[in-house]
């Protein structure tokens, strides 16, 4: 089914990469499955306040604000779980993982694979963008957990990472609304990523040594 295709793209990437970081350990698993319910608890916190302002002419600044206060504040309490920094890097790369990778599976794959088997006219080229823009996010929820895991219960460190999300939300529908070309915005989404990605990692690795 071609279907199978983009939600495979959207999904085994990332996956791999929580494969190969958390291996056998259960513990690291537990940790990735904490992110996913981490980001599940921020949408139900804040989908009751935006379901009153849907017709709001500001929404979209509001839910891309609301998103980063809710996720990052979720993420900065997770963060100071002992459990977690017992295994240092490999344990924040499990979690901002685990929470890219649900997101991924409940906001992109599951809609989409329900929504082919009813309506049955999506084309691969249709549906490419958004898988791609998945890895994109799990990439951001990675360099957000690895921008807080620098300096643990870090004040300082949650308002950037907010800031950070939330600019971002607003950056990608924003842009969408203005180009009106999906590969355009997906291909800045992905060098945001890139851009905020790399020398997150850099300082994290520094400081692991």
């Amino acid at each position: 089914m071609v279907i199978l295709i983009p939600i495979a793209i959207s999904l085994i990437p990332g996956f791999i990469a929580l494969l190969l970081i958390s291996r056998k350990s259960f513990t690291l698993w537990l940790i990735a499955l904490l992110g996913g319910g981490g980001w599940l608890v921020a949408l139900m916190l804040r989908l009751p306040i935006l379901s009153l302002l849907t017709q709001s002419p500001y929404y979209i600044l509001i839910a891309s604000l609301m998103a980063g206060v809710f996720e990052e504040c979720i993420r900065f309490l997770i963060l100071r779980l002992g459990i977690i920094s017992k295994f240092s890097l490999r344990g924040f790369t499990s979690l901002g993982l685990g929470w890219g990778l649900t997101e991924a599976l409940l906001i992109y794959a599951v809609p989409v694979y329900v929504s082919s088997m009813i309506f049955n006219y999506y084309g691969l080229l249709d549906l490419l963008p958004g898988a791609l823009e998945r890895n994109s996010a799990i990439i951001i929820h990675l360099s957000l957990t690895l921008l807080m895991s620098l300096r643990i219960g870090s004040i300082k460190l949650l308002i950037l990472a907010v800031i950070l999300h939330s600019l971002i939300n607003y950056l990608a529908v924003s842009s969408l609304i203005l180009l009106g070309n999906v590969w355009y915005v997906e291909g800045i989404i992905a060098l945001i990523s890139l851009s905020i990605f790399i020398p997150i990692l850099h300082l994290r690795l520094k400081q692991h040594q």
